[in-house]
């Protein structure tokens, strides 16, 4: 299967579409919420708290200061509500209980305390069935302030929360519904309502609760996720400290103060997004809660279409870096991806926007593996190819080389012109040295011949073309591109001279021994590829470089090496080069120039000006039409006996 842009793109899209389908199936089941959420955990703090927010806290040096077991005398309460409000609070919201009747001259006295202003919420909680939440959340049991001191208050709130399975709280309910089926709010919403001076009921609406003309946004089970900041950050007083007096004048001034036990030992500890360890004290919880009202910064969880719309983009973009890219630079590519997405991700979480960290992230490794399988199978097709088609052409180390890149080459097959150096290497004299021979030691000397021209082609990485009886066809320059294709060429025909010769000193050929072989090397266009009919292709080239080479090959004398003008050029500097005659061919306008690659001891001939050879149909054989004989090739007329037919 040939990796061309279009299957390319086409399997990058198979593979993004079947893991955007499955992440659907995912999403639909609830699959890794759980790792999503903690995920998200870590985008956290986004915001800071708006300056209308202050704590005061029951903490371990007030419980200390006051020497009084908690919970404390409500008188004492008494006290810190009309210290707040003397210090010019404007709503003053207790992340207290107080369900229980104590003294009842203590209960008067903080009655009278939260009485005298209409700033006061006092906080319930509220017991839920075990079970699954009810949309919204309902309560079977619900502890209220004492009478006396929930007709004080200006608002009864709930004060609960609901944690993940994992025990960390990141959302609460708005509003619950109570054993009677009244509305309840939290006690961060009645704040919220008291400070921005809404109106109305309570209304109840699929995407949120709206009150007044304000909505808050809700998800699953109708709980607002909270956008938590950091504790530090929060105007935090000591409760001993605001009850003698101790905090700035004007620190409570304007302010919504939560009143709230964050002493260890008192229990009210909460685990949250920004602390999983000890936690931190509910009244914080709280504070955060109308902190996201307040600064309007709710939390909108993307959908889960643009969820899916992000897998697919990211995993499409995974697979085609792995389909388009060199191995070594798609994982870089996906690396930055990945990155980029989550840069996104924290960037858009600053506003609010709560983007899916989870399948994207497993789509842009999934779609990579899967990319990466693919191209593997496919190139490992493509390399069975390249080694099938061009493995009886050329040697293992070009093979393998072309492996590296099999594009390049499996284009050949389809037809490409190219730049080539095309040789043919004809033995002289054979036909007449087999005359009568055995047919075995005919096929055995043969071999041996054809064996030295085949190892010099080898040698020098060239490719096989075809033999055609005692004559060999070889090229350079395909499949592999080469830019020094007339070089090995050359090279290529003198070794094959060298090793015919070692052949025939050793006396390995049976007795019949050759005066050599002419070679013929033309450079230029030809067109290359695999051509034949339905049931047989050859891997071959053709054109008109093709047929010089072969009438090159054809007025070559043993041991000599004729080439073209434009091979001659790229090898002067490389071997050293003798002039020969023109050629003349038919069908060319013109006489060839022609030159003669030499070999160690070869010298030059003397070429007489204006000479020109008419090329024959028999090797080595030509009619000389200049005034002068010229010098180089095969003798004008061959001897008696040494004439031969092409083979």
């Amino acid at each position: 299967m040939k990796r061309t842009a279009g299957f390319r793109v086409a399997t990058s899209a198979l593979i993004a579409t079947a893991i955007t389908l499955l992440s659907w199936a995912g999403l639909a089941a609830g699959a890794f919420q759980g790792t999503q959420l903690r995920l998200v955990d870590a985008l956290f703090p986004a915001i800071g708290p708006d300056d209308r927010i202050a704590v005061v806290a029951v903490d371990e040096t007030s419980l200390e200061a006051i020497g009084r077991a908690w919970p404390w005398p409500r008188s004492i309460h008494a006290d810190l509500v009309r210290a707040l409000r003397s210090g010019g609070a404007d709503l003053i919201g207790y992340d207290v209980t107080f369900a229980e009747p104590t003294d009842p001259e203590e209960d008067a006295a903080l009655a009278v305390a939260i009485g005298e202003g209409d700033d006061v919420v006092l906080a319930a909680n509220a017991i839920f069935p075990p079970e699954r939440l009810e949309d919204p959340p309902r309560a079977v049991d619900l502890d209220l302030p004492i009478p006396a001191l929930g007709d004080a208050a200006a608002a009864v709130a709930h004060a609960n929360v609901i944690p993940d399975p994992d025990g960390v709280v990141r959302a609460l309910p708005p509003v619950i519904e109570s054993p009677d089926l009244d509305y309840v709010p939290a006690l961060s919403l009645a704040l919220y309502a008291l400070e921005e001076g809404f109106e109305g009921q309570l209304t109840f609406r699929p995407d949120g609760w709206q009150i007044g003309d304000r909505l808050i946004p809700t998800g699953r089970a109708h709980l607002m996720d909270v956008n938590f900041s950091a504790r530090a950050e929060y105007p935090t007083y000591q409760a001993v400290q605001v009850l003698e007096g101790e905090v700035p004048a004007d620190a409570f001034e304007g302010k919504i103060v939560l009143v709230g036990a964050t002493a260890l030992g008192l229990g009210d500890t909460r685990l949250t997004p920004l602390n999983k360890t000890t936690g931190e004290p509910g009244v914080f919880v709280h504070a955060n809660a109308l902190n996201t009202m307040l600064t309007r910064a709710f939390l909108f969880p993307d959908g889960r279409a643009s969820v899916l719309v992000a897998v697919f983009v990211v995993a499409l973009l995974s697979a085609m870096a792995v389909a388009f890219l060199r191995v070594w630079a798609s994982p870089v590519v996906v690396l930055g991806i990945g990155t980029a997405y989550f840069l996104l991700a924290f960037r858009r979480f600053d506003d609010a926007h709560v983007m899916n960290l989870v399948y994207p992230a497993l789509g842009l490794v999934v779609a990579f593996i899967g990319a990466l399988s693919v191209r593997y199978f496919t190139e490992e097709r493509e390399k069975r190819r390249v080694t099938r088609v061009f493995g009886r052409y050329v040697a293992q180390d070009v093979v393998d080389e072309v492996l590296a890149a099999p594009e390049a080459a499996l284009a050949t097959l389809e037809g490409q012109s190219r730049t080539i150096s095309v040789l043919f290497s004809d033995l002289r004299g054979f036909t007449s040295a087999s005359d009568g021979a055995e047919p075995e030691q005919v096929v055995e000397a043969l071999n041996v011949y054809l064996d030295a021209m085949v190892r010099a082609v080898n040698e020098e990485r060239g490719t096989i073309d075809k033999f055609m009886g005692d004559c060999v066809m070889a090229f350079w320059g395909a499949p592999r591109p080469t830019e020094n294709h007339a070089e090995l060429a050359a090279r290529a025909g003198i070794k094959m001279l060298d090793y015919i010769d070692e052949a025939v000193a050793a006396g390995r050929t049976s007795g019949l021994e050759v005066a050599g072989c002419g070679v013929g090397i033309a450079t230029g266009e030809a067109v290359v590829g695999n051509i034949g009919s339905h049931d047989r292709l050859d891997y071959t080239v053709v054109g008109d470089t093709v047929n010089t080479s072969s009438r090159l090959c054809g007025v070559a004398g043993p041991g000599q090496i004729v080439v073209t003008e434009e091979c001659a050029a790229a090898i002067r500097d490389r071997f050293r080069i003798g002039d020969l005659p023109s050629l003349e061919v038919k069908g060319k306008a013109k006489p060839l120039r022609v030159f003669q690659v030499l070999r160690e001891g070869q010298e030059a001939p003397e070429v007489m000006e204006g000479a020109v050879v008419e090329y024959s149909e028999e090797k080595g054989h030509f009619e000389q039409t200049a005034p002068a004989k010229a010098a180089g090739y095969a003798p004008i007329e061959p001897r008696q006996g040494d004439e031969e037919p092409t083979s």
